[in-house]
This record gives C-alpha cells, sequence and structure tokens, in this order.
C-alpha cells in the first residue's frame, strides 16, 4: 500500500530491486576508510583544543572557556572517561550509524536505504578537521531532527524529538542555525504539519536550553556576546564582506568533496524527475551557511561540513529515484563522480607548489566540468540496463572516500594546504613523546599555567587552576586591542600571576609575549624565569621564580 506520504512526493508504487551485492561489496570497500580513521587518523587539533582544556582545568565544563558554547562543552564532556582518540571516535561512528539507520526507517521511501547510507557514510568520513567540530555536531542533530520529527506515528512526539534536535543543532554553536533550516527544509518537503510543529516546538526549546546554559553559569550570557568580538575580521567587528574569499573556500571544498563538487548535477538529475519549489529551499538553505561562513570570514573549510551530508544525501535520492524510475542508474551523475573521485585525490596529492600553480586551471575544468555534466544530464536518455545498481554504490564509497587518505591535505590552494592528514598524524606522535618527557619531568600533578594551543594542554595533561586553560583573549589582543577592555581579559589576565601555578607552558608560535599588553608581558617575565627553559619543538616550559 503506498503511503499518504508518498503519494504527495510523487512516489512510484513500485520499489528498485537494489542489489544485496552492490550493498555488500559497497560495505566492505567503505569498510576501508572507515578503518583507517578509526585506527590511525585520530582526532583533529581543533577537538583536541576542547578536550585538553575540559580535562586539565578544575573549574570543570560549565565553567571553562574554550571558545565553544556550553552545549558543545557538555556533549563532549563524557570523553573524558576515554583516554583513547580510537574509542572516541567508535563512540562517534555508532551514533552516526543509529542516526543513519533512524533516518532510514523515518522516510519511508524506495530510496530511504541509499540516501541514509549517503548520509551516514558523509558524516562518517568527514575530513579530519571537520569531525567532532561543532558544524559536523549540527549536521549530526540535524539528521537526527529529521528522523525524530518524522518517524513517530504521534505528532506531537515527533514534534517535541524533533524540535530538540534542531534547538541543539544551533546551541552547538549559534552559527548553525542554518543547518537546522536545512533540516526544516527537507521535513517540509515530506510533511509540511509535522516541519510546522517541529519547528514550533524548537523555538521554546532553544530559548529554555540557552536560558537553562546561562543559569547554569552566568558567564555562558557574557562568553555568547563576546564571541563576535574575538573574530576581528567578520563584517559584525567591522572586517571587510569577502566574498571572493568565501568563493575560494567554496571552490577549495568542491576541489576536496566530489559529491559537494556535483551538487548542481544532482539537482538537475532531480529536476528530470520531480519540479517544485524544493528546489528554492534547497538554495536557500546553501546560501544560509554561505552567509554564515561570510559573517565569521575565518575561512576554514569545515564551517561548509553540513552541506558535505547534504549534498551526499541529494546525490543519493538522485541515483535511487532514478533507478526506481528508469531501471538504471543516472550516468552522466555517477561516471562524472568515478573521474572527480580519481582526478581530485590524484591533484591533491601533489606539491603545495604544484597546486597553487595550477590554481586557475583547477578551479576551471573542475567548473567546466560540472556545467558539462548539468547539460549532459538534462539531455540523458531514460534507456538502459536494470543490473548495474553496483557501480554508483562502489563510486559514492570512493567519492566520499577522498578526504580520509594519508595524501590528502586540509585544502586545495588556500587555508593550511600545506597540511596533510600524515602531517597531522605525525605532529601528533610528536606531541605525545615531547610532552610525555616533559610531564615526567615536572610531575603530572604540578599545576601549570599554559600560553599554548589547546593541543598542548591535551598533550601534557597538567592541571591548571585558571577557567581560561588556553588563554584565547590574551592571544587575541594582539591583534585586536579592543579585546582589552573585555571583561574575560580581565579574568583571563588574572591567572598570570596564581600563586598555585609552579610552570609557564609557553607556546612561541601561537602568542609573542612582546604583542602583550606591556604590564602582563612584565607580570609574565616577573614570575617566571625563561631563561634555561625545557625546550620541545613546540614549546618552552619555564619555571616559577622563587
Amino acid at each position: 500500500m503506498t503511503t499518504a506520504t508518498e503519494v504527495r512526493l510523487g512516489a512510484p508504487s513500485r520499489r528498485p530491486a537494489f542489489s544485496r551485492v552492490a550493498w555488500l561489496a559497497g560495505g566492505l570497500l567503505a569498510a576501508i576508510p572507515v578503518a583507517v580513521t578509526l585506527f590511525w587518523t585520530g582526532l583533529n587539533h581543533d577537538v583536541r583544543f576542547v578536550l585538553g582544556c575540559l580535562r586539565t582545568s578544575d573549574v570543570g565544563p560549565a565553567g571553562v572557556f574554550v571558545h565553544r558554547p556550553l552545549a558543545y562543552r557538555l556533549v563532549l564532556a563524557p570523553t573524558n572517561l576515554v583516554s583513547s582518540e580510537t574509542l572516541i571516535r567508535l563512540g562517534a561512528l555508532v551514533i552516526v550509524a543509529l542516526v543513519a539507520l533512524w533516518l532510514r526507517a523515518a522516510l519511508r521511501r524506495p530510496e530511504s536505504s541509499l540516501v541514509a547510507a549517503a548520509v551516514g557514510l558523509a558524516l562518517a568520513l568527514s575530513p579530519n578537521w571537520d569531525f567532532l567540530q561543532p558544524e559536523w555536531m549540527a549536521g549530526v542533530f540535524a539528521t537526527a531532527a529529521v528522523a525524530a520529527s518524522l518517524w513517530p506515528k504521534r505528532l506531537w512526539v515527533g514534534a517535541v524529538l524533533g524540535g530538540l534536535g534542531l534547538a541543539l543543532a544551533v546551541l552547538v554553536k549559534y552559527t548553525t542555525a542554518p543547518t537546522a533550516l536545512l533540516a526544516i527544509g527537507v521535513v517540509l518537503l515530506v510533511d509540511r504539519r509535522r516541519a510546522l510543529w517541529t519547528t514550533v516546538a524548537a523555538v521554546p526549546i532553544g530559548l529554555g536550553l540557552f536560558g537553562l546554559a546561562v543559569l547554569i553559569e552566568p558567564r555562558e550570557w557574557r562568553w555568547f556576546h563576546e564571541f563576535s568580538v574575538l573574530n576581528g575580521a567578520s563584517p559584525l567587528s567591522g572586517g571587510k564582506i569577502d566574498v571572493f574569499d568565501l568563493a575560494r573556500t567554496v571552490m577549495n571544498e568542491a576541489l576536496q568533496n566530489p559529491l559537494f563538487a556535483l551538487l548542481p548535477v544532482s539537482v538537475v538529475v532531480l529536476l528530470r524527475l520531480r519540479r517544485g519549489w524544493w528546489v528554492l529551499l534547497l538554495a536557500l538553505g546553501v546560501l544560509g551557511v554561505f552567509t554564515t561562513t561570510l559573517l565569521q570570514a575565518q575561512w576554514f573549510q569545515y564551517h561548509l561540513t553540513p552541506l558535505l551530508p547534504l549534498a551526499a544525501g541529494v546525490w543519493a535520492l538522485a541515483v535511487g529515484r532514478w533507478y526506481t524510475e528508469h531501471g538504471r542508474p543516472p550516468w552522466t551523475l555517477v561516471v562524472t563522480t568515478a573521474i572527480l573521485a580519481v582526478i581530485e585525490p590524484l591533484a591533491a596529492a601533489r606539491s603545495e607548489q604544484w597546486r597553487d600553480n595550477h590554481q586557475i586551471l583547477a578551479y576551471a575544468g573542475l567548473t567546466g566540468l560540472v556545467v558539462l555534466a548539468c547539460v549532459v544530464a538534462a539531455l540523458e536518455s531514460t534507456r538502459g540496463s536494470r543490473r548495474l545498481f553496483a557501480i554508483p554504490v562502489l563510486v559514492a564509497v570512493a567519492a566520499l572516500s577522498v578526504q580520509v587518505w594519508p595524501s590528502s591535505p586540509y585544502s586545495f590552494d588556500f587555508g593550511a594546504a600545506d597540511n596533510r592528514n600524515t602531517d597531522r598524524v605525525n605532529t601528533a606522535e610528536r606531541l605525545v613523546t615531547q610532552l610525555g618527557q616533559v610531564r615526567e619531568q615536572i610531575g603530572p600533578d604540578t599545576e601549570v599555567l599554559y600560553i599554548a594551543f589547546g593541543d598542548v594542554a591535551y598533550f601534557l595533561g597538567n592541571p591548571t587552576p585558571c577557567r581560561y586553560p588556553s588563554p584565547v583573549f590574551l592571544q587575541r589582543s594582539t591583534d585586536i586591542p579592543a579585546i582589552r577592555g573585555l571583561v574575560s581579559y580581565e579574568e583571563n589576565a588574572a591567572c598570570l600571576t596564581d600563586p598555585k601555578v609552579r610552570y609557564l607552558v609557553y607556546n612561541t608560535s601561537w602568542l609573542d609575549l612582546d604583542k602583550l599588553e606591556p604590564r602582563l608581558a612584565q607580570e609574565v617575565r616577573e614570575t617566571f624565569d625563561c631563561s634555561n627553559p625545557i625546550r620541545t619543538t613546540d614549546v618552552e616550559v619555564c619555571p616559577r621564580r622563587q
């Protein structure tokens, strides 16, 4: 029997004969990159920053400042009980798998298995710098919100559960609000009534949870206002609106993620099957993510993370729906994806100098390929074999795996283009060895003052009495003098002379003492003796003067 939802969506009455062999082959292929991330890659330095601050400060997750909202800190806080990054990743992957299965059960569509698998794999194989970031977490919560809204039979249950997912998607960073809007758009296409009530429920739930956060830790309200001040490049803080750098960020993401690059082609394929206002919703959602990226003006590609599972889901829907309707894959989309799945990692594996010298060629080539694929997809014949479902499954897995291979850099030619997955693993191994030796030398329970990026605290592990384990306010004040008038700046500065601290752990490449406010630089030099520090590649450890 065809459900009312399927009638609204224009679903065909027959179900596609998706091959079990194809699923098995795809699963075996996907196991390889998943294993790479699980047992080799480790966590990214931003997540280590947060975990390092949570683990070394004695004020607890509610009161410690990590440049992330309380909701995000509380979600990561349980990982303090686990020392293995493999187990942390495994826990996250289990959650992603459960959310993907929930989405499959909720969609009740012939293509639901393919869509849910693509979305889940896009989250599981997110680039290392994206994994467990607030934007990634927002994508998980938004996907869960879609499933929660559509799955229960009772409308009010779906509205409450879905509203909670939407609220959490926003609260993990606030600038992730467009991710919640993307989820609302998906629900809207399936069931307008549920979309309305889920949105209505999300507003009081979100406001209530934010109010609870402020009640738990009153500083959260102050930090909420100060987040934008810490980012001096943002147009909200007087910075310029840089559309060119936004375009470079988007193009670099496309050069690293084939399914993201081919989102326009996926849309063309779907338009041949079902025209409608859903295209406008999709465009508005993508524009929303682009806008928050523009306003943050930091040009980290992980700001685009929510668009990766979206693009994967749209790609899978296009392939699955075309297969359902015509008994064959949309070959233009599949073949173009296969081409990018081969070319992109080969190009990214070249030297940074080569990539920089060929950036115009890469941009123009990718743009031309996408435009050509859109034209050909619009004219593609609907006739063909019904026994080739395994090919798009394997192609999708290969495409989603591009950014997890050891040779993959963070970007093609923009931010951190010289930083490959291998480099990050090697850096982590060096920090583990060198800072482990420092910990043995000064004692694991000795309290220290960190003037260092948070991953130094993560690898060293020594406690600090400061609620700002990594002094972001002090570090940013060297470039943004306005920060020196903030209450949190003075609160952070007070840690410099805390009598309980026995050593200064100083990351010389992260903060230049000569650029600090003179009185603070003098306090540091008078309090700690850095004439003969314990040196490692990344830090100097200076004892307190007697």
